[in-house]
């Protein structure tokens, strides 16, 4: 068995996109695996069965936490290292193999640009390992209910991403009207510090009574992912959590680029504003923490009929 150091992303969302590449490493050189990544993205790895150790980055001032990561995987001689960060501290490592991803701004697709680094030179296909333990969990946030679910991700790490909240609400109701969404209750996901937004589309639901789980852990979120029929949301790490999961995901996006972001799948489509990201973002002092929602123009009716044909062609 063979020993692959996996220098991964910090961030949830580019972590899942790198799950494919992984899975394949791990399987082309049979290998076991110790992943290096953020605190945030470093669950998605819990359940992964050739997954035996995984290594926090805690960002210090200086980049002086990769002498720690150094610290820590120094001690071994690794066969295989693949690195997706371009970090110099692999070259003071032992290594027979080392695997870099080049940190160039080419305009390519995130999961398209590691096809490079894959031995097959396919595109690897994000995927999530979810454990029965993780589906026991995930059961006991549902209280027992057996759905079907509409998951909907209202949040994003950044305000200009976010699509207004009464459009979600008017698109909740009209798509529960659909014959393939009949019956089905309406589950909203996020992330910690998220919870207001769950909060405020709760009380525009009271008739439709949401089950919110926003700000719940990430591995039990793939799992209700897996129960659900559709996932509708922002573009965040949590969609491409969804379409990692194989099930029906649409990603909505404005200020940020599809070309580099859209959700991956089979089963996975997106819908943008009319206007491009530059365009959005094309204001005086733009800041992308501050500036309030970029999307606006992007409509109930143009995400509704997306919906539509994303039913339509599911695998």
């Amino acid at each position: 068995m063979n020993k692959l150091l996996f220098i991964g992303n910090t961030r949830l969302g580019d972590a899942v996109m790198s799950t494919g590449l992984l899975n394949d490493l791990a399987n082309y050189y049979n290998a076991r695996v110790t992943v290096v990544c953020g605190k945030v993205a470093a669950p998605l790895f819990e359940d992964c069965p050739f997954v035996e150790n995984i290594i926090k980055i805690n960002k210090k001032k200086y980049s002086l936490h990769w002498l720690d990561i150094w610290k820590k995987i120094s001690l071994n001689k690794w066969d295989v290292i693949c690195d997706l960060r371009s970090t110099p501290i692999i070259w003071f490592v032992k290594a027979k193999k080392r695997i870099v991803l080049s940190s160039s701004g080419d305009k390519i697709h995130r999961v398209k640009r590691l096809e490079k680094l894959n031995p097959s030179g396919k595109t690897p296909i994000p995927l999530v390992w979810i454990s029965k333990e993780t589906i026991l969990e995930a059961e006991k946030y549902l209280n027992k209910d057996i759905g079907p679910f509409i998951a909907i991700g209202p949040t994003a790490n950044w305000p200009a991403k976010v699509w207004p909240s009464d459009n979600f609400v008017s698109l909740i109701k009209r798509i529960l009207n659909f014959k393939e969404l009949k019956d089905c209750k309406v589950i909203l996901v996020g992330g910690p510090g998220e919870e207001l937004i769950g909060k405020e589309l709760c009380d525009k639901l009271v008739d439709i009574k949401p089950i919110n789980l926003i700000g719940k852990p990430i591995l039990p979120t793939a799992a209700i992912f897996s129960f659900s029929k559709i996932f509708i949301g922002n573009d965040s790490g949590l969609m491409h959590l969804s379409a990692a999961t194989g099930i029906p995901t649409l990603g909505l996006f404005g200020p940020t680029d599809d070309r580099l972001y859209s959700p991956t799948g089979k089963n996975a489509l997106f819908i943008r504003t009319p206007q491009s990201p530059e365009e959005l973002m094309d204001v005086p002092n733009f800041n992308h923490r501050t500036s309030p929602s970029l999307m606006g123009t992007l409509t109930v009716e143009m995400v509704e009929n997306s919906i539509k044909d994303l039913l339509l062609r599911v695998e």
